[in-house]
C-alpha cells in the first residue's frame, strides 16, 4: 500500500500544482479583480474643540470624498458608501485648516484594497462663532386643488436662534418655512427645515449652521373660493376737441377666498363711480382692490393675483380731412320719378369729416354713403344739407350745402 501512494509522486504533485493553476486563472477570468470609484460621505469628529474656544468652521472642499477600490468583481459589485467610514477628526487640524480624512472598509477588509483616496484632506476655515434670533415667515409653493386656496399659514415656533460662523450669520436677511401645497385639498400640517435667505433672495448654505429648532412645523389651512364680477361705473367726459380713442378696466373678473358663509354673501365687487371731466390726454388710474375685497371679509385666491383695478382712458384730439364726392354717387331721399334732378355749379361736391385720427386712419371710403333729402320739393332751385348715412366713427365737421335745381321732365 506503501509503495502504490508514493509511486509517480512527482507526477502527483505536478498535478496538484497545475490543477491549482487552473483554479486561479478560471477564477481570474470568471471573477477577474477591477477597481470602482466611490463617493463618500466625510462625518466629523471632535467638532466640540472649537466651540470650547468660542470658534467654528466652514467647509471649503472635503464634505464628500472619492475612493478607488480594487477587488474582485463580485465583491466590488455589492458595495455601498455605507460599507465604509470617512472621518475627519478635528483633532489633528493643522493651522493651514486641513484635516487629513481617514477612510476605513467596515466589510471585506481582506477582500477588497483602496488604491486611491485613502488619505485625503478636508479644508475648512476657520472663523469666529455667532448667533442671531430671527422671526420665521411661511411661504407656500404650488397650487391646492380647483376651488379651494390657502387661507392662514402658521409657524411653530416663529423664532429661532441660528448659530454658526459670524461672516455667514451677517448675511442672513430673512428665514422661511417652505411647503409645497400642490394637490391638497384639506387642512394639514408639514414638518421642514428652516430655509435662510440674504438681502439679494439667494439661498445661504446652511451645511454648517445649527438651530436651535431642525424642523419646524406649519400649519395649513384652506379656504372655499368662487370668481366674481368686478364693476365699475366710469364717467369720462373730454375738453372741446378732443375724443376717447379706447376705454379699458381690468380685472373684469376676480377669483375670492373665504368662508362659504362669506362667499355665499357676495356677488360682485362693486368700485365706487370714476368721474372726470373735461380731459384732453390719456388718463390712467388705479383703485386698491385688495382693502375692498378684504372689507368683505374675503381675500385674494391666488397670491400672485393683481391687487389693484387699473383703468387706461386713452385721448386724442380730432382731426379733419377733407375728400370729395361726385354728385351722381349721392342718393336722392324721396325724389319723384316727374322731376329731373341736377346740381348748380361743379358737379363734384367737396365736404370735410371730423374725427379721431385713429379713426379717420382706419377709414375705408369706398363704404362712405351719402344722400340729400329732396321729399316735397317743388321745381326750382333749392339749398339742401349733404348727410353722411354710413355708420362710421367720423362725421361731417360742418353743415355742406347743395344747391339743386329741379325741373319738369
Amino acid at each position: 500500500m506503501k509503495k502504490k501512494l508514493t509511486n509517480n509522486l512527482g507526477m502527483k504533485g505536478i498535478s496538484l500544482l497545475l490543477a491549482i493553476v487552473f483554479w486561479l486563472v478560471v477564477v481570474s477570468i470568471e471573477d477577474p479583480e477591477q477597481t470602482r470609484v466611490l463617493e463618500l460621505p466625510v462625518t466629523k469628529a471632535n467638532e466640540n474643540l472649537f466651540r470650547e474656544n468660542d470658534k467654528t468652521y466652514e467647509v471649503v472642499s472635503g464634505n464628500t470624498v472619492n475612493v478607488t477600490v480594487r477587488g474582485r468583481q463580485s465583491i466590488l459589485k455589492i458595495l455601498s458608501a455605507k460599507d465604509f467610514e470617512a472621518v475627519a477628526d478635528f483633532a489633528n487640524l493643522s493651522f493651514t485648516g486641513a484635516v487629513p480624512i481617514e477612510v476605513t472598509p467596515l466589510r471585506y477588509n481582506n477582500q477588497i484594497s483602496i488604491v486611491k483616496g485613502a488619505n485625503t484632506m478636508m479644508q475648512v476655515r476657520i472663523e469666529e462663532l455667532a448667533s442671531v434670533d430671527k422671526m420665521v415667515a411661511a411661504k407656500a409653493e404650488g397650487q391646492v386643488i380647483t376651488g379651494k386656496a390657502v387661507g392662514t399659514i402658521t409657524v411653530e415656533p416663529n423664532i429661532i436662534r441660528i448659530e454658526g460662523a459670524k461672516t455667514t450669520i451677517d448675511r442672513i436677511s430673512s428665514v422661511y418655512a417652505s411647503v409645497n401645497v400642490s394637490g391638497m385639498s384639506e387642512d394639514g400640517s408639514f414638518s421642514v427645515s428652516p430655509i435662510l435667505y440674504d438681502s439679494g433672495g439667494n439661498v445661504i448654505d446652511s451645511t454648517d449652521i445649527t438651530f436651535s429648532q431642525e424642523k419646524l412645523k406649519v400649519n395649513v389651512t384652506l379656504l372655499d373660493t368662487k370668481t366674481v364680477p368686478v364693476k365699475w361705473n366710469i364717467d369720462v367726459s373730454t375738453a372741446a376737441g378732443y375724443g376717447i380713442e379706447s376705454l379699458d378696466y381690468t380685472p373684469s373678473e376676480v377669483e375670492i377666498a373665504g368662508s362659504r358663509e362669506v362667499l355665499d354673501s357676495i356677488d360682485e365687487i362693486v368700485l365706487n363711480d370714476y368721474v372726470a371731466e373735461n380731459i384732453s390726454e390719456t388718463l390712467e388710474d388705479s383703485v386698491d382692490l385688495e382693502s375692498i375685497i378684504k372689507a368683505k371679509g374675503a381675500v385674494f385666491a391666488r397670491s400672485d393675483a393683481e391687487k389693484t383695478a387699473k383703468l387706461v382712458v386713452k385721448i386724442d384730439a380730432y382731426n379733419r380731412v377733407g375728400s370729395v364726392i361726385e354728385f351722381d354717387s349721392v342718393k336722392l331721399e324721396g325724389r319723384s320719378d316727374s322731376y329731373k334732378y341736377s346740381i348748380v355749379g361743379d358737379s363734384a361736391i367737396t365736404y370735410n369729416l371730423y374725427g379721431l385720427n385713429m379713426d379717420i386712419d382706419m377709414l375705408d371710403y369706398t363704404k362712405l354713403a351719402f344722400s340729400l333729402n329732396v321729399s316735397g320739393l317743388e321745381p326750382g332751385t333749392h339749398v339742401v344739407n349733404l348727410q353722411m348715412e354710413t355708420s362710421q366713427k367720423v362725421q361731417l365737421s360742418e353743415d355742406v350745402p347743395v344747391k339743386i335745381k329741379i325741373e319738369e321732365k
